[in-house]
C-alpha cells in the first residue's frame, strides 16, 4: 500500500485509552509527509467523523462522499495522530487540493504555527 498525504484511509483507532480520544474503525486523512511515509513505519492521521458541525472551521473541514467515502465527513483537525501503518485497512479515496489545503490551514491554527 502507499502512504501518500491527503488520502483517506480506513483506520482501526482501536484500544482507546481514555474517552477523549478518537475510537473506533473509521476513516482519517493520512497528512504526514509521503517521502517520510516510505522511511517510518508511522503516519499521522486526522480523524474523520459524521457527526457533522456546520461552519466550524478551521478545526472541521466538510468532506463530501466520494468513492469508497460512503458518507460527508467532517475532518477533526484537533484529532491528529500518529499511528502504525498496520492500523489502516484499506484506501477509500482522495482529498483534491483545496480540500488538503483547508487541513493543512486548521492543523496550523490548532497546533498555534
Amino acid at each position: 500500500m502507499e502512504y501518500k498525504r491527503g488520502t483517506i484511509v480506513l483506520v482501526n483507532f482501536n484500544p482507546q485509552k481514555i474517552p477523549e480520544e478518537i475510537s473506533k474503525v473509521r476513516p482519517a486523512i493520512i497528512i504526514s509527509d509521503t517521502d517520510l511515509n516510505d522511511i517510518l513505519d508511522l503516519v499521522s492521521v486526522v480523524a474523520l467523523t459524521t457527526n457533522l458541525i456546520d461552519d466550524a472551521l478551521p478545526l472541521r473541514i466538510r468532506i463530501n462522499k466520494k468513492d469508497l467515502l460512503l458518507q460527508d465527513s467532517d475532518a477533526m483537525c484537533e484529532q491528529l495522530r500518529s499511528i502504525s501503518k498496520s492500523r489502516i485497512t484499506k484506501v477509500l479515496s482522495t482529498l483534491n487540493e483545496e480540500e488538503l489545503k483547508l487541513i493543512e490551514f486548521g492543523i496550523k491554527e490548532m497546533l498555534g504555527l
